[in-house]
Protein backbone atom coordinates (compact mmCIF):
# COMPACT_ATOMS: atom_id res chain seq x y z
CA UNK A 1 0.00 0.00 0.00
CA UNK A 2 1.29 3.44 -1.13
CA UNK A 3 -0.02 6.44 1.01
CA UNK A 4 0.21 9.57 -1.84
CA UNK A 5 -1.16 12.14 0.74
CA UNK A 6 1.65 14.46 0.15
CA UNK A 7 2.84 13.28 -3.68
CA UNK A 8 2.93 11.17 -6.32
CA UNK A 9 6.03 8.69 -6.34
CA UNK A 10 6.85 7.46 -9.70
CA UNK A 11 6.00 3.78 -10.51
CA UNK A 12 9.77 2.82 -10.27
CA UNK A 13 9.34 3.33 -6.01
CA UNK A 14 6.12 1.86 -5.71
CA UNK A 15 6.09 -1.42 -7.87
CA UNK A 16 5.88 -4.73 -5.34
CA UNK A 17 8.99 -6.11 -7.17
CA UNK A 18 11.07 -2.30 -6.55
CA UNK A 19 13.65 -1.56 -4.06
CA UNK A 20 11.66 -1.07 -1.18
CA UNK A 21 9.80 -4.29 -1.17
CA UNK A 22 6.13 -5.50 -1.09
CA UNK A 23 5.24 -4.70 2.15
CA UNK A 24 6.56 -0.58 2.06
CA UNK A 25 4.38 1.81 3.15
CA UNK A 26 5.04 5.52 2.11
CA UNK A 27 4.21 7.94 4.90
CA UNK A 28 5.88 10.78 2.82
CA UNK A 29 8.60 11.55 0.63
CA UNK A 30 10.71 14.38 -0.85
CA UNK A 31 12.69 14.19 -4.66
CA UNK A 32 15.54 16.08 -3.61
CA UNK A 33 17.29 15.44 -7.30
CA UNK A 34 16.35 14.74 -10.55
CA UNK A 35 18.10 15.00 -13.74
CA UNK A 36 19.07 12.83 -16.47
CA UNK A 37 20.98 10.18 -15.51
CA UNK A 38 19.92 10.50 -11.77
CA UNK A 39 16.70 10.59 -9.39
CA UNK A 40 17.02 10.71 -5.67
CA UNK A 41 14.46 10.43 -2.91
CA UNK A 42 14.27 10.66 0.99
CA UNK A 43 11.19 8.43 2.29
CA UNK A 44 9.38 8.08 5.18
CA UNK A 45 8.15 4.59 5.93
CA UNK A 46 5.80 3.24 7.95
CA UNK A 47 5.54 -0.04 9.81
CA UNK A 48 7.93 -2.18 12.26
CA UNK A 49 11.13 -0.35 12.01
CA UNK A 50 9.46 2.81 10.78
CA UNK A 51 12.49 5.10 9.16
CA UNK A 52 13.63 7.68 6.80
CA UNK A 53 15.49 6.30 3.91
CA UNK A 54 17.24 7.95 0.72
CA UNK A 55 16.43 5.87 -2.73
CA UNK A 56 18.97 6.38 -5.45
CA UNK A 57 18.51 5.61 -8.90
CA UNK A 58 21.66 6.34 -11.77
CA UNK A 59 22.63 5.32 -14.98
CA UNK A 60 25.77 5.85 -17.31
CA UNK A 61 28.36 7.16 -14.59
CA UNK A 62 25.96 7.63 -11.95
CA UNK A 63 25.29 3.31 -11.72
CA UNK A 64 29.16 3.55 -10.09
CA UNK A 65 28.07 3.63 -6.85
CA UNK A 66 27.03 0.74 -6.23
CA UNK A 67 30.25 -0.85 -7.74
CA UNK A 68 31.92 1.59 -5.22
CA UNK A 69 30.07 0.33 -2.35
CA UNK A 70 31.02 -3.07 -3.32
CA UNK A 71 34.47 -2.45 -3.45
CA UNK A 72 35.89 0.47 -1.85
CA UNK A 73 33.54 1.73 1.10
CA UNK A 74 32.41 -1.32 2.32
CA UNK A 75 35.67 -3.31 2.53
CA UNK A 76 37.23 -0.37 4.05
CA UNK A 77 34.49 0.22 6.31
CA UNK A 78 34.40 4.04 5.43
CA UNK A 79 32.03 6.43 7.07
CA UNK A 80 29.19 6.38 4.35
CA UNK A 81 25.72 6.00 4.60
CA UNK A 82 25.14 1.83 4.78
CA UNK A 83 23.27 0.07 2.13
CA UNK A 84 19.93 -1.28 2.85
CA UNK A 85 19.18 -2.75 -1.01
CA UNK A 86 20.82 -2.49 -3.65
CA UNK A 87 19.45 -3.69 -7.67
CA UNK A 88 21.59 -3.30 -10.54
CA UNK A 89 24.79 -1.62 -10.83
CA UNK A 90 26.83 -4.46 -12.68
CA UNK A 91 29.06 -3.42 -15.84
CA UNK A 92 27.67 -0.26 -16.37
CA UNK A 93 23.51 -1.64 -15.98
CA UNK A 94 21.27 0.79 -14.10
CA UNK A 95 20.86 0.97 -10.21
CA UNK A 96 18.91 1.35 -7.58
CA UNK A 97 19.80 1.84 -4.15
CA UNK A 98 18.29 2.31 -0.66
CA UNK A 99 20.31 3.84 1.66
CA UNK A 100 20.38 5.11 5.44
CA UNK A 101 19.63 8.45 5.67
CA UNK A 102 22.27 10.25 7.69
CA UNK A 103 21.05 13.86 7.62
CA UNK A 104 18.87 16.18 6.15
CA UNK A 105 20.99 19.42 6.58
CA UNK A 106 24.09 19.34 3.98
CA UNK A 107 27.17 21.91 4.53
CA UNK A 108 26.24 23.63 1.45
CA UNK A 109 22.75 24.31 3.34
CA UNK A 110 24.41 25.28 6.93
CA UNK A 111 27.77 26.51 5.97
CA UNK A 112 29.63 26.88 8.73
CA UNK A 113 33.47 27.21 10.36
CA UNK A 114 32.96 24.27 12.71
CA UNK A 115 31.58 22.10 9.41
CA UNK A 116 34.32 22.93 6.98
CA UNK A 117 37.04 21.97 9.66
CA UNK A 118 35.65 18.93 10.60
CA UNK A 119 35.02 18.38 6.66
CA UNK A 120 38.56 18.79 6.47
CA UNK A 121 39.05 16.60 9.18
CA UNK A 122 36.86 13.69 8.74
CA UNK A 123 38.73 13.52 5.16
CA UNK A 124 41.77 13.14 6.63
CA UNK A 125 41.11 10.18 9.05
CA UNK A 126 39.14 9.04 5.69
CA UNK A 127 42.25 8.63 4.13
CA UNK A 128 44.35 7.52 7.00
CA UNK A 129 41.48 4.61 7.40
CA UNK A 130 41.64 3.28 3.81
CA UNK A 131 45.47 3.69 3.23
CA UNK A 132 46.59 0.56 5.37
CA UNK A 133 44.04 -1.80 4.40
CA UNK A 134 44.66 -0.74 0.47
CA UNK A 135 48.29 -1.62 0.88
CA UNK A 136 47.55 -4.99 3.00
CA UNK A 137 45.13 -6.22 0.47
CA UNK A 138 45.81 -5.18 -3.18
CA UNK A 139 42.73 -7.04 -3.88
CA UNK A 140 40.32 -4.23 -2.50
CA UNK A 141 39.30 -2.09 -4.94
CA UNK A 142 42.18 -3.61 -7.50
CA UNK A 143 39.99 -2.26 -10.30
CA UNK A 144 39.43 1.53 -9.35
CA UNK A 145 43.63 2.10 -8.31
CA UNK A 146 44.55 4.78 -10.80
CA UNK A 147 47.18 4.92 -12.08
CA UNK A 148 49.01 7.98 -14.66
CA UNK A 149 48.10 5.92 -17.43
CA UNK A 150 44.31 6.12 -16.39
CA UNK A 151 45.01 10.34 -15.95
CA UNK A 152 46.63 10.12 -19.93
CA UNK A 153 43.83 8.61 -21.08
CA UNK A 154 41.28 10.87 -19.13
CA UNK A 155 43.47 13.64 -20.62
CA UNK A 156 43.40 12.26 -23.95
CA UNK A 157 39.69 11.71 -24.19
CA UNK A 158 38.95 15.25 -22.82
CA UNK A 159 41.64 17.28 -25.54
CA UNK A 160 38.98 15.16 -27.79
CA UNK A 161 35.99 15.91 -26.75
CA UNK A 162 36.89 19.54 -26.56
CA UNK A 163 38.06 19.52 -30.30
CA UNK A 164 34.72 17.72 -31.20
CA UNK A 165 32.39 20.47 -29.17
CA UNK A 166 34.71 23.37 -28.85
CA UNK A 167 37.11 23.62 -31.72
CA UNK A 168 38.97 27.05 -30.19
CA UNK A 169 39.98 25.07 -27.68
CA UNK A 170 41.40 21.97 -29.12
CA UNK A 171 44.98 22.58 -27.91
CA UNK A 172 43.84 24.32 -24.90
CA UNK A 173 45.05 21.37 -22.41
CA UNK A 174 48.69 21.55 -24.29
CA UNK A 175 50.48 23.16 -21.35
CA UNK A 176 48.68 21.38 -18.30
CA UNK A 177 49.93 17.50 -19.57
CA UNK A 178 53.47 17.33 -18.84
CA UNK A 179 52.63 19.01 -15.62
CA UNK A 180 50.53 16.94 -14.35
CA UNK A 181 52.77 13.91 -15.34
CA UNK A 182 55.68 15.77 -13.65
CA UNK A 183 53.58 15.65 -10.48
CA UNK A 184 52.13 12.41 -10.58
CA UNK A 185 55.60 10.98 -11.25
CA UNK A 186 56.58 13.21 -8.11
CA UNK A 187 53.83 11.10 -5.75
CA UNK A 188 54.69 7.82 -7.58
CA UNK A 189 56.13 6.57 -4.21
CA UNK A 190 53.17 7.81 -1.84
CA UNK A 191 50.64 4.95 -0.86
CA UNK A 192 47.33 4.90 -2.78
CA UNK A 193 43.75 6.27 -0.41
CA UNK A 194 40.88 6.63 -0.94
CA UNK A 195 39.30 9.67 -3.30
CA UNK A 196 35.81 10.55 -2.70
CA UNK A 197 35.99 12.30 -6.29
CA UNK A 198 33.07 15.27 -5.54
CA UNK A 199 33.73 16.46 -2.10
CA UNK A 200 31.57 18.75 -2.57
CA UNK A 201 29.74 20.93 0.36
CA UNK A 202 26.51 19.40 -1.20
CA UNK A 203 27.72 15.95 -0.68
CA UNK A 204 28.80 16.23 2.87
CA UNK A 205 26.04 15.85 5.65
CA UNK A 206 25.78 17.22 9.13
CA UNK A 207 25.14 14.37 11.07
CA UNK A 208 25.32 13.29 14.74
CA UNK A 209 27.39 15.02 17.72
CA UNK A 210 29.30 17.37 14.94
CA UNK A 211 30.06 14.50 12.53
CA UNK A 212 30.80 14.98 8.50
CA UNK A 213 30.15 11.84 7.16
CA UNK A 214 30.38 12.06 2.63
CA UNK A 215 27.14 10.76 0.66
CA UNK A 216 27.14 10.33 -3.14
CA UNK A 217 30.39 7.74 -4.28
CA UNK A 218 29.72 6.99 -7.75
CA UNK A 219 33.18 8.88 -8.77
CA UNK A 220 35.83 7.30 -5.99
CA UNK A 221 38.73 5.78 -6.96
CA UNK A 222 42.22 4.89 -5.38
CA UNK A 223 45.29 7.40 -5.38
CA UNK A 224 47.29 9.77 -3.27
CA UNK A 225 46.48 13.40 -4.51
CA UNK A 226 44.25 15.52 -2.80
CA UNK A 227 42.32 16.19 -5.34
CA UNK A 228 39.30 16.27 -2.45
CA UNK A 229 40.87 18.93 -0.25
CA UNK A 230 41.10 21.20 -2.87
CA UNK A 231 37.66 20.68 -4.59
CA UNK A 232 35.77 21.69 -1.23
CA UNK A 233 37.75 24.83 -1.09
CA UNK A 234 37.35 25.62 -4.78
CA UNK A 235 33.75 25.63 -4.41
CA UNK A 236 33.65 27.91 -1.17
CA UNK A 237 35.84 30.17 -2.99
CA UNK A 238 33.09 29.95 -5.95
CA UNK A 239 30.33 30.57 -4.24
CA UNK A 240 32.09 33.45 -2.00
CA UNK A 241 31.90 31.65 0.96
CA UNK A 242 35.60 31.19 1.53
CA UNK A 243 36.22 33.65 4.63
CA UNK A 244 33.32 33.20 5.87
CA UNK A 245 34.10 29.07 6.57
CA UNK A 246 37.28 30.22 6.93
CA UNK A 247 38.76 27.64 4.09
CA UNK A 248 41.94 29.50 3.60
CA UNK A 249 43.16 27.81 7.48
CA UNK A 250 41.91 24.11 6.01
CA UNK A 251 45.02 22.94 4.41
CA UNK A 252 46.28 23.43 7.83
CA UNK A 253 43.50 21.71 9.69
CA UNK A 254 43.90 18.91 7.45
CA UNK A 255 47.78 18.87 8.27
CA UNK A 256 47.39 18.38 11.87
CA UNK A 257 44.94 15.78 11.71
CA UNK A 258 46.85 13.87 9.28
CA UNK A 259 50.49 14.49 11.22
CA UNK A 260 51.44 16.11 7.27
CA UNK A 261 53.51 18.43 6.76
CA UNK A 262 51.68 21.95 5.71
CA UNK A 263 53.53 22.47 2.82
CA UNK A 264 53.16 18.68 1.22
CA UNK A 265 49.44 19.55 1.78
CA UNK A 266 49.46 22.55 -0.33
CA UNK A 267 51.59 20.57 -3.10
CA UNK A 268 49.11 17.66 -2.83
CA UNK A 269 46.31 19.43 -3.51
CA UNK A 270 47.96 21.17 -6.59
CA UNK A 271 48.53 18.03 -8.39
CA UNK A 272 45.15 16.66 -6.73
CA UNK A 273 43.42 20.20 -8.48
CA UNK A 274 44.89 19.35 -11.22
CA UNK A 275 43.18 15.26 -10.94
CA UNK A 276 39.94 16.70 -10.53
CA UNK A 277 40.07 18.93 -12.76
CA UNK A 278 40.69 17.42 -15.59
CA UNK A 279 38.33 14.15 -14.73
CA UNK A 280 35.60 17.13 -14.81
CA UNK A 281 36.28 17.80 -17.70
CA UNK A 282 36.17 14.68 -19.39
CA UNK A 283 33.01 14.04 -17.93
CA UNK A 284 31.57 17.29 -19.28
CA UNK A 285 32.61 16.68 -22.99
CA UNK A 286 31.92 13.40 -22.81
CA UNK A 287 28.28 12.63 -20.82
CA UNK A 288 27.16 16.15 -18.53
CA UNK A 289 26.09 18.57 -21.92
CA UNK A 290 23.83 15.36 -22.85
CA UNK A 291 22.45 14.88 -19.39
CA UNK A 292 23.04 17.89 -18.03
CA UNK A 293 22.77 20.62 -20.56
CA UNK A 294 24.21 23.61 -18.25
CA UNK A 295 27.18 21.94 -17.69
CA UNK A 296 28.23 22.88 -20.93
CA UNK A 297 28.93 26.50 -19.34
CA UNK A 298 31.43 25.06 -16.89
CA UNK A 299 33.82 23.92 -19.82
CA UNK A 300 35.76 27.81 -20.24
CA UNK A 301 36.16 27.76 -16.59
CA UNK A 302 37.86 24.01 -16.02
CA UNK A 303 40.33 24.84 -18.50
CA UNK A 304 40.92 27.63 -17.16
CA UNK A 305 41.64 25.73 -13.77
CA UNK A 306 44.03 22.93 -15.58
CA UNK A 307 45.81 25.83 -17.14
CA UNK A 308 46.29 28.02 -14.05
CA UNK A 309 46.83 25.01 -12.03
CA UNK A 310 49.46 23.86 -14.39
CA UNK A 311 51.86 27.22 -14.12
CA UNK A 312 55.03 26.51 -12.43
CA UNK A 313 55.28 27.15 -8.65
Amino acid sequence: MINRTETTFPQWLTDPDGPLGPQAVIVRGERLRKWGLSEVWRLELDGPGARSVIVKRGSGEMAEEARRYRELVVPLRLPAPQVIAARGGHDMDPVVLVLEDVGRDTLEQRPTVEGYQEAARALARMRALATPRLAQDPAVGAGLRWTTADFADTVRRAEAGLAAIRPGLAAALDPVTGVLFDRLDRLSGHPGTIVHGDFHAKNLIHGVDGAIVPVDWPGAYVHAHLGDLYCLLREARKHGRDQRVGAAALPDVFAQESGADPAAVREQMVTGGLCWTLIALRWVVEEGIHAVPESADWIDELVADARSLAVPR
